[in-house]
């Protein structure tokens, strides 16, 4: 099984031993994923935590949190870049746009976004998108976008409608633990209309642990239970549905072709 969105880091702030839970994992037919870096300068300690284990892919990026405040945002990026660039990296994320919590102004925020998008483009990776209300937003952003790289849609929890136009876009949908929280039937039925080309499965650990772990620290060892609900929905095979995820995701992945950096708008 390929989980699509972890955060290791944030599992150690937890107390969880990541290089014995991938071990373990990996024992047990686990089959990779990515990691999702949440600050500037975690990259190489998230190096040394998953090295054993190339079939986990590393993502870099500064998500909307980073835009409260009033420090240079473009200073800021164009220094990350430039680290970004002499690394190993899979892809640039998580990006995005939060208009429910306090991170900064929204034109901050979508500076911020829009920088990292044209960064993703200059070295040739796919992005890895956050939003949570901001719809309207992130949509003129989408539809103003090529993504030739790719780029996925995590812990998905918009419409049918949106997800529609995001999947014009090059962009892949992202179902988390929230598809088998009780009351969320309209998630379920969006999940149940993605193409299986356009989809994928992720932990987005430690957060939104599966029922009936909800409220718990969350791990990848939980993936299983959001392939079986996702197959349940999909009246189709959890067999099926491994095949489907690691198609799509190794697409993605292998859609990057890393360049050099050559500026940052």
């Amino acid at each position: 099984m390929i989980d699509s969105h972890f955060h290791v880091l944030e599992m150690r702030k937890r107390t969880i031993d990541c290089e014995q839970l991938f071990s373990s994992l990996f024992e047990n037919g686990f089959a990779g994923g990515m990691d999702i870096g949440v600050d500037a300068q975690d990259i190489s300690e998230r190096f040394e935590i998953l090295q054993n284990w190339p079939t986990i892919r590393i993502a870099a990026g500064l998500g909307p949190w980073h835009a409260q405040g009033d420090h240079d945002l473009d200073k800021l990026i164009g220094d990350v870049a430039r680290q970004w660039e002499a690394l190993p990296i899979d892809c640039i994320g998580e990006i995005g746009l939060d208009n429910y919590w306090n991170y900064g102004t929204r034109e901050r925020q979508e500076r911020l976004f829009i920088l990292q998008l044209d960064v993703a483009e200059q070295l040739g990776l796919p992005v890895a998108i956050h939003m949570r209300d901001a719809d309207g937003q992130m949509q003129s952003i989408i539809k103003s976008r090529a993504f030739p790289y790719g780029g996925i849609l995590h812990c998905y929890a918009s419409s049918f409608e949106f997800a529609e136009r995001a999947m014009k876009q090059n962009l892949l949908i992202s179902f988390a633990g929230p598809i088998t929280y009780k009351n969320n039937n309209a998630l379920r039925e969006i999940l149940s209309k993605i193409p299986d080309e356009s989809l994928l499965l992720e932990t987005d650990s430690p957060y939104l642990a599966p029922h009936p772990f909800r409220g718990k620290t969350n791990t990848p060892m939980y993936i299983g239970y959001i392939y079986r609900e996702a197959s349940r929905i999909r009246s189709t095979s959890v067999e099926s549905l491994v095949d489907v995820v690691k198609h799509n995701f190794e697409r993605v992945m292998g859609s990057s072709a890393k360049r050099v950096l050559t500026e940052v708008r």
